[in-house]
């Protein structure tokens, strides 16, 4: 399926400055516990919202110990540009401590965070800087080294690292000369996460559909398969999450079958693009519309 057609896209643009005059539309946080992905219920979730000033979304979670860490796209309006902060967070998602992690003079979202030979990485999305660049953990959660690129000069968006049948595979949604990021999806491997050449699928673009393209978060490991979170930006961007059982992953084929989908219903929630699990937590983010009045 490919990207809604011009007029659809000017009509949204243009409902979406009409709106400005008198909502924010604010990323926002939502913490629940116990829930799988097809089991998801908007009234199970409790909200993380941040200040009127800026957004968070695009959450990752990790746990340790009784704390749970929710590394985030933080964008402050006025900075006009996203970095990545963390979410301290207690063991009932009770918000605790929030910092500032990583900044770079470009924009940073999408902190896919992943572990390697007992140390942790960050591999968050750089594409205004046209790289996929690697981090690694030197102190946590606060200090992170540049370690490698793994591409480059590339607009690359959330790209997804998966360790399976001893390989590493990189999902990520590539930007075509005059195309859309939200609708291929490209697969990649390599023999460890932080190697310097990664093997194009053959069948690229692998998924070729603005409802399932761009990935959503890391791919669960489940007793019915490999379950690929994605987005569906078929009715705005980053509207719906979809949830794909991968029934073939080689180096020469790949197939994919969507098997529910999470998407906001009546409300003050307006979209849901990101999912992602630790221990009991389930973190998800949402586009909060919130009046102006008070600003």
């Amino acid at each position: 399926m490919s990207p809604p057609p011009l007029w659809s896209r000017l009509l949204r643009r243009l409902e979406k400055q009409i709106a400005s005059r008198f909502f924010l539309d604010q990323w926002i946080i939502l913490i629940g516990r116990g829930m799988e992905f097809d089991s998801l219920q908007w009234a199970a979730f409790r909200p993380l919202v941040p200040p009127r000033d800026r957004y968070w979304a695009d959450p990752f979670v990790i746990q340790k110990g009784e704390r749970y860490y929710v590394f985030v796209e933080e964008k402050p309006y006025a900075l006009g540009r996203g970095h990545i902060a963390c979410l301290s967070l207690d063991g009932e998602g009770s918000l605790l401590e929030h910092r500032v992690v990583l900044e770079r003079p470009y924009h940073l979202s999408y902190p896919f965070l992943f572990e390697y030979e007992q140390a942790l990485y960050m591999l968050p999305e750089s594409a205004a800087h046209r790289t996929l660049d690697v981090y690694r953990c030197t102190h946590f959660p606060d200090e992170w080294q540049f370690v490698r690129t793994l591409m480059s000069d590339v607009y690359a968006v959330d790209a997804t690292l998966l360790a399976w049948d001893r390989k590493w595979w990189l999902f990520v949604n590539l930007k075509e000369a005059g195309g859309s990021s939200l609708d291929a999806l490209y697969l990649f491997h390599a023999d460890q996460p932080l190697a310097e050449r990664w093997i194009p699928h053959p069948r690229n673009p692998i998924v070729r559909d603005v409802r399932s393209a761009r990935p959503a978060g890391r791919v669960l490991v489940t007793e019915a398969g490999l379950i690929r979170p994605s987005q569906d930006s078929s009715r705005r961007y980053g509207y719906a999450l979809r949830f794909n059982r991968i029934t073939k992953l080689t180096a020469t084929e790949y197939q994919e079958r969507c098997l529910s989908t999470f998407a906001p219903v009546s409300g003050g929630m307006r979209a849901v693009h990101t999912f992602n699990q630790a221990g009991e937590l389930t973190v998800i983010d949402a586009v909060l519309r919130r009046r102006l009045r008070g600003l």
